[in-house]
């Protein structure tokens, strides 16, 4: 299980990070260089980000480039921009979460089921399993979850993909197991490099990530997605940017050559880097941005240094320019440098990782308020939603909003009756940039922001977006009967035109 390089990349952040005590503990484990809930921890959150297989291919090209995030570069407009298939894109986040952070986190569990000096551990990895079942089940629908990874313990080797609703069942009770069972008592959670072992913090998170779940699937299961946000806002969700689930990185570029593994660095700034500065922030992010004084607007782009005629900018020109989605860099009439830049400090390979935040929990609050699911003003829910997403930034290094220029930008915008939804689902788009993937079907849910229409003849769908992204084709031969079940619950084929479960509008 490569579990010497693993190690070397436990050793590593550790000693870089300050958590020191923690991996000399784990360094004293006699078994320190096989398989241990610790050391799998620490990989398992490692390859969640710093997985630059599909941190490139899943979150940037197809996800990024589906929502609209980004415009401009080589793979992202080619693919992502004009909807256009590439198996190896399309199935990486399968091939490396099932291959690398199922069978960690499922062992963790199994490791740790009847050992009570270990039960916050494995409540810990019940949270981490439902984080990793997620993002697989919301980009391809019917998914192996409860078979998954139990290839060795239990010698199922053709697991069976479960229909998307009872995978969202298990998720519930999962995180309802997880933040019962965590409590003082529970034994120290080793290795954990999202929380350092704060059992409190990971309580949030398990009611933070039900919360994001019951508003999933809020168009297709009103009643239980009631039910699970009210449970989750009772037990108490995330209170400020404090409690956010970040990944901090280290300066080392991604391998996934077996001899060579490192997941130390983050994926998406390594997709960042290899596109050699292609990447560019959409028209639609900047537009939105630039035409509602959002003061994350200068913390998220550079000021172009070219007017879109040529020249420097005139004055009262502005400033700020994004590539259209599905045009390339070069296709820009003025040149590049007529565009804006992404800041550099989100694309260094030191650049951490947000996974749940604050500022997502107040959003998500204030559409179930807006429901009448929990109690509350929904405008106050989404003026704290956008005042968090706009301080977030400073986790990437970005220097602070003035509170002046906040406080401007939330009475100039607040929440208005009628629009709600819109403007949730559209503040959750901004939110969500650097983590697509969530943005992705978040826009699948809810059909906000209304994207720019693509009309490149090029296109595999017609100009539609994609609804999922489709199953690896040798999964029929793996796995053929389970395979074949799952595609004909999904419409009767492998393609991404199919949606998933909770995708209803």
């Amino acid at each position: 299980m490569k579990i010497k390089h693993i190690i070397i990349a436990v050793a590593a952040v550790f000693t870089t990070a300050g958590c020191t005590e923690n991996f000399d503990e784990l360094m004293k484990d006699p078994v320190a260089l096989s398989p241990n809930p610790a050391g799998q921890l620490t990989f398992t959150q490692l390859c969640m980000s710093g997985n630059g297989f599909y941190q490139h291919r899943t979150n940037l090209i197809y996800s990024g480039g589906f929502v609209q995030h980004y415009s401009g570069s080589w793979a992202v407009t080619e693919y992502g921009g004009k909807f256009k298939k590439n198996d190896e894109y399309a199935t990486a986040l399968w091939r490396s979460a099932y291959s690398n952070e199922m069978k960690s986190v499922v062992d963790i569990l199994d490791k740790t089921s009847k050992d009570p000096v270990a039960s916050n551990m494995n409540a810990v990895a019940k949270i981490m399993k439902v984080m990793i079942g997620q993002r697989l089940t919301d980009i391809y629908g019917d998914v192996p979850y409860s078979e998954a990874g139990l290839g060795f313990s239990a010698g199922i080797v053709t697991p069976k993909y479960d229909k998307q609703q009872d995978i969202y069942n298990s998720f519930f009770a999962e995180l309802e197991e997880a933040f019962v069972q965590l409590n003082s008592g529970g034994g120290s959670v080793k290795g954990d490099l999202f929380y350092d072992g704060d059992i409190t913090k990971w309580k949030k998170l398990a009611n933070t990530l039900r919360l994001r779940l019951a508003m999933r699937i809020s168009e297709v299961s009103p009643a239980e997605a009631e039910k699970q946000a009210k449970i989750a806002f009772q037990n108490g969700v995330f209170e400020s940017n404090d409690d956010n689930c970040i990944m901090r990185h280290l300066n080392f570029p991604f391998n996934d050559d077996p001899a060579k593994l490192d997941f130390r660095g983050n994926g998406l700034s390594y997709g960042f880097i290899s596109d050699q500065g292609g990447d560019h922030f959409s028209s639609l992010l900047i537009n939105f941005l630039r035409d509602n004084g959002d003061p994350r607007l200068t913390m998220l782009a550079t000021p172009k240094t070219v007017s879109s005629t040529g020249g420097a900018p005139k004055p009262g020109e502005s400033l700020y320019e994004g590539v259209v989605p599905g045009s390339f860099i070069w296709e820009v009439s003025a040149g590049s440098e007529s565009v804006s830049d992404i800041q550099p400090y989100y694309q260094q390979l030191t650049t951490p990782f947000l996974h749940v935040s604050y500022s997502e929990s107040q959003l998500l609050l204030a559409e179930a308020a807006y429901r009448g699911w929990v109690s509350g003003s929904a405008a106050d829910y989404y003026k704290k939603g956008v005042e968090a997403g706009v301080k977030q930034l400073e986790i990437y290094g970005a220097p602070a909003a003035s509170q002046a220029s906040i406080n401007t930008y939330l009475s100039a915008k607040p929440l208005v009756a009628g629009t709600e939804k819109e403007q949730i689902g559209t503040q959750l788009w901004v939110t969500y940039l650097f983590n697509s993937i969530e943005a992705y079907s978040n826009w699948r849910r809810t059909g906000y922001p209304h994207l720019v229409p693509i009309t490149s003849p090029e296109s595999q769908t017609g100009g539609v977006t994609p609804t999922r992204l489709y199953y690896p084709n040798d999964e029929m031969q793996k796995n053929e009967k389970n395979y074949l079940e799952a595609v004909a619950r999904m419409g009767g084929k492998n393609d991404w035109t199919g949606k998933v479960w909770w995708d209803v509008n």
